[in-house]
């Protein structure tokens, strides 16, 4: 009996890790739908968006993929590499830009901070990506999503940011 429970908590501590590192990036993205939950029928509803906006209810659906993808590419390059690195210094100040971006645009209605805060966040998790490509062909294709969805969320953004007059944008 004491030799299984120590082998059921090797194995759980061998999943306890990559789940951590799967679960943090949707902590962030946690606050950032609490934040946005009730911008989106009153103040996003009213702004003018791009006609290649996708509908609302795909960002929930989408974000959820992207932060376990970009969450379990984290993990691949930590496993190789540990904590103090480019790569994940990188990871970390996207995913902390990732997560000031819902404040910022939904909360605060600063739509140029917003736009300054992507470009940001696009620029580091491309540079990311090419740090982790020769670590992890895994952990790089991962982030290919992200990348892709990111390029999108910028569009959308700068298009806001220019389509809006600051009385459709400010605070009621």
């Amino acid at each position: 009996p004491g030799c299984a429970m120590s082998h059921l908590l090797a194995n759980a501590s061998a999943y306890l890790k990559p789940a951590a590192f799967v679960i943090a990036p949707h902590l962030g993205g946690a606050f950032g739908a609490i934040v946005t939950r009730n911008e989106i029928p009153v103040w996003y509803r009213r702004i003018n968006k791009p006609p290649w906006t996708p509908p609302n209810w795909v960002f929930g659906p989408m974000w959820s993929f992207l932060y376990t993808s970009i969450g379990y590419s984290s993990w691949l390059i930590y496993k190789e590499l540990g904590l103090q690195n480019k790569p994940m210094y990188l990871f970390g100040a996207q995913l902390a830009l990732n997560w000031a971006w819902s404040p910022l645009f939904f909360g605060a209605h600063r739509v140029g901070l917003s736009v300054i805060d992507m470009v940001g966040m696009l620029g580091l998790a491309a540079l990311c990506a090419k740090e982790f490509r020769p670590v992890s062909q895994t952990a790089f294709r991962l982030m290919l999503p992200y990348l892709g969805w990111l390029s999108l969320a910028l569009s959308i953004n700068v298009y806001v940011w220019l389509n809006n007059d600051s009385k459709t944008l400010r605070v009621d």
